[in-house]
């Protein structure tokens, strides 16, 4: 495309990135929905079920290149967006690319100079994430280029960018955050069943996800485990509350974060 000169160019007369800036502006529970999509992909990659990895830091260098892609395929699959014919997809009839980052900075490739950027940065250890949209004209770019010629914007072209969600909350990495010792003491167990014994015994009165099950049980049927914890923990006056029957308003009755599908809270509360 041709572009104006730097001089002239201001992003508030830039139709099309005014097009993708309020498409996105006035999506019902947009925030809410990103969140999740970024938390799913991010966990995808991570793949804890499978892998027993937790953390972002874990990852190899190729796989946190992944993340990239990762979430070009769930935001496009969530947010039903097509397929561009030049860049990753369009938004408005608007020719869009995706970038993200869980560093600082987003590596912008050649065929995105000049085009309209989707920019996704999330903070894991934090639980935080930005998303702005940007045009990627020259004059926003460094002018230094990598291997395989691709560059990031400037520190001064971050400035131009349109912030949608601005350091928005990240559903927690719960296995992350978790104490050390704590963490420690429940991988420290050999089998499944015991691992989520130990989670449900020492992480209480809090949420626990789905994918942080996955992960400490490492077997096919997490939830399996679940429903058998249920039945040890509760000679120990330990209950597990899920999403279904009186559970959620058992929950509620004790103050207690109330479970949705595929999340669990476990108290020692309730009266044996």
């Amino acid at each position: 495309m041709t572009l104006p000169d730097p001089a002239l160019y201001n992003s508030e007369n830039d139709g099309p990135l005014s097009l993708v800036i309020e498409y996105f502006l006035k999506k019902t529970g947009f925030h809410e929905q990103a969140a999740e999509t970024l938390r799913k992909a991010l966990d995808e990659v991570i793949d804890g079920m499978r892998t027993g990895r937790w953390s972002i830091d874990s990852l190899e260098k190729t796989e946190k290149t992944y993340i990239g892609t990762k979430v070009e395929i769930l935001f496009k699959f969530d947010f039903e967006l097509p397929d561009g014919q030049k860049l990753d997809t369009r938004i408005e009839d608007q020719e869009v690319d995706i970038k993200c980052t869980v560093l600082h900075d987003w590596m912008i490739p050649k065929e995105a100079v000049g085009e309209i950027c989707l920019l996704v940065k999330i903070d894991d250890r934090r639980s935080r994430f930005w998303i702005g949209v940007v045009r990627a004209h020259p004059y926003l770019l460094r002018t230094g280029k990598n291997r395989d010629g691709k560059t990031s914007i400037s520190a001064s072209g971050k400035q131009s960018i349109h912030w949608i969600v601005e350091e928005g909350k990240l559903p927690s990495n719960l296995i992350a955050e978790l104490n050390a010792d704590i963490r420690n003491q429940i991988f420290s167990h050999r089998g499944g069943q015991s691992r989520v014994n130990e989670l449900f015994r020492l992480v209480q009165n809090r949420i626990i996800p789905r994918v942080a099950i996955e992960t400490v049980a490492r077997q096919k049927d997490p939830m399996k485990r679940v429903r058998d914890a249920r039945k040890i923990l509760l000679r120990e006056g330990i209950h597990i509350l899920g999403h279904q029957g009186n559970d959620p308003e058992r929950a509620r009755s004790l103050g207690l974060p109330v479970p949705h599908k595929g999340e669990m809270i476990s108290t020692n509360r309730l009266p044996k």
